[in-house]
């Protein structure tokens, strides 16, 4: 056990006052049956553990970006139709799920270390395997080479859909349009504890985001939203535990089906 890591479990059993909790279980909200979850405020911020019905043991920490919102009766899982179709099938599988609000964190090394925090949180507290998956989407992949190296050991695989991988490209990209670009800098900004003014000097500097080759990686990308620092990625995976795929639209229904073959493979060894 790292002494990295070490010092985030002390951390949080300083401070589990901050835990307010309750939990919902088969309830129903215009109609519509809920998931069986437990929200709480961690480190002042939103977070959602979904439970299955028949756990496996196995768990996947879920990382996006500021559209993927916790609030304390919703969250952008149960409301976004494929998100919510995708976490029903995962915990028809056994799955346990969690995730927190994240806001616009643009990778930023206090994200990371929060999540660390909350990762020691969830394993203290629930009954499953210490090694975890990571399921990330959007701006949440900018996080997984931080998380990767404060959580060294205790990832089982990474399951990437159409990932940002590069700040560098998407400060590039959000220059084409004037009011996306202001917003930009202001989040990494305040994101990186620096004036806007100061970003584009600093962010030419940032490396791309790169995953400790040991951890097993699938890359999903629907066609719909093809990043142009895609390709320059795929070239780096190229390891036998690394796979990419390719969705149409139309197909976007077969992703939580890729990604359970893709994790049942590495849950061989406990």
């Amino acid at each position: 056990m790292s002494d990295r890591f070490l010092g985030f479990a002390e951390r949080y059993a300083r401070t589990t006052s901050c835990f307010i909790s309750y939990i919902i279980k088969g309830t129903t909200i215009k109609g519509k049956v809920m998931m069986k979850q437990k929200t709480f405020l961690f480190n002042h911020e939103w977070t959602t553990i979904f439970y299955p019905d028949r756990p496996s043991g196995f768990s996947i920490l879920l990382l996006g970006g500021e559209q993927h919102y916790m609030q304390e009766k919703t969250n952008f899982w149960m409301e976004h139709p494929g998100k919510r179709q995708m976490v029903e099938h995962l915990l028809e599988k056994g799955y346990t799920l969690f995730g927190t609000n994240l806001g616009a964190h643009w990778g930023s090394k206090e994200t990371a270390e929060g999540l660390a925090e909350l990762y020691a949180h969830f394993i203290r507290q629930e009954i499953v395997n210490e090694k975890i998956h990571l399921f990330a989407e959007g701006t949440g992949a900018l996080l997984l080479e931080r998380i990767s190296k404060l959580l060294e050991g205790r990832i089982r695989s990474i399951s990437m859909l159409n990932p940002v991988l590069s700040l560098l490209q998407r400060y590039e990209k959000e220059k084409e349009n004037k009011f996306f670009h202001k917003k930009f800098m202001k989040e990494v900004g305040l994101a990186y504890s620096m004036e806007a003014n100061e970003v584009p000097g600093w962010i030419t500097g940032v490396p791309d985001c790169h995953i400790p080759k040991e951890i097993p990686v699938l890359l999903m990308q629907v066609m719909d939203h093809y990043e142009r620092n895609f390709p320059a990625y795929n070239q780096r995976l190229t390891l036998p535990n690394h796979e990419i795929k390719y969705v149409t639209p139309e197909k976007r229904y077969s992703i939580p089906y890729q990604m359970i073959s893709f994790f049942t493979r590495y849950e061989k060894q406990l």
